[in-house]
């Protein structure tokens, strides 16, 4: 497959919707430098693409730099307020970095804007283990986000 993009590369021009291909199989293939490059690549021609933004941030992640990370994900959350999977992303770099209660509200927001995504409470669970919040750590068996608000300021969305 790796093959055949790299191909189709060679004769599309630039078209980023084939960068953005090649940066996912770069990624999974774990060779992020290149991965981060061609995703740079596609947002010269889509700088306002919210979901380049959250790619980069999340190869940056993968590859141990959650600290860079950061602020692919702040432009991607700029671009689109209500992207609750880049919440999710910016609360796990948070984690990485043992900023555990920004990731809680990290991972609050995106269940507020998701309330699907039951997954993301184990996430929360584990944070607020970390904190040594036990409290808030047994109130995520109840999927509720309104019982965190005494705890943290959560955005407003419209």
């Amino acid at each position: 497959v790796m093959q055949l993009m790299l191909k189709a590369q060679a004769h599309s021009k630039g078209d980023p919707d084939v960068l953005e291909v090649l940066g996912v199989l770069y990624n999974v293939s774990r060779d992020y430098d290149n991965a981060v490059k061609t995703f740079k690549d596609a947002l010269a021609r889509r700088p306002d693409d919210y979901s380049l933004w959250n790619k980069i941030g999340a190869t940056l992640a993968n590859s141990a730099r959650s600290d860079a990370a950061m602020p692919s994900y702040h432009r991607a959350l700029e671009l689109r307020p209500k992207y609750a999977r880049g919440y999710l992303n910016l609360g796990i770099a948070h984690a990485n970095l043992n900023n555990y209660a920004e990731a809680a509200r990290c991972y609050l927001t995106a269940l507020q804007l998701n309330t699907n995504a039951h997954h993301i409470w184990s996430y929360l669970r584990i944070a607020f283990t970390c904190l040594d919040r036990f409290d808030l750590a047994s109130l995520t068996d109840k999927r509720d986000v309104s019982l965190f608000e005494g705890e943290f300021t959560l955005p407003k969305f419209t």
